[in-house]
């Protein structure tokens, strides 16, 4: 008798083994698709910032140059046209400045799409 108990202790304890692998792989299961998840919002994070930096860059150029136009000594001392005409220049070099250097953010995009 004692040795169908001692047989039927180690089966218990094999179960109980076996429950908790199994409780053990569903746990990594689930938390490798939970990284999956926020390696993926990460991701689409970093775009927007990137979309957002992009942005900033762009407007940061002609609101200085703009604010530096807007002392009433400097702004008298310009004509309207020398102004305005300096302030689309200072929109379009960056423009030109990011695209050729290949920060395309569309071409970006494609080379990375949303799952």
């Amino acid at each position: 008798m004692n040795r169908k108990n001692a047989g039927e202790e180690v089966f218990d304890e094999l179960l109980n083994i076996e429950k908790h692998e199994d409780v053990m792989l569903t746990s990594m299961v689930k938390l490798i698709e939970t990284n999956e998840r926020l390696s993926q919002r990460i991701n689409n994070l970093t775009w927007v910032m990137l979309a957002l930096t992009w942005v900033t860059v762009i407007i940061s150029i002609p609101n200085t140059l703009a604010t530096f136009f807007g002392i009433p000594k400097v702004s008298e001392a310009f004509q309207i046209e020398i102004i305005v005409t300096s302030v689309l220049i200072s929109v379009v070099i960056p423009v030109v400045f990011l695209l050729v250097v290949g920060f395309d953010l569309r071409k970006m995009l494609r080379a990375h799409p949303e799952k």
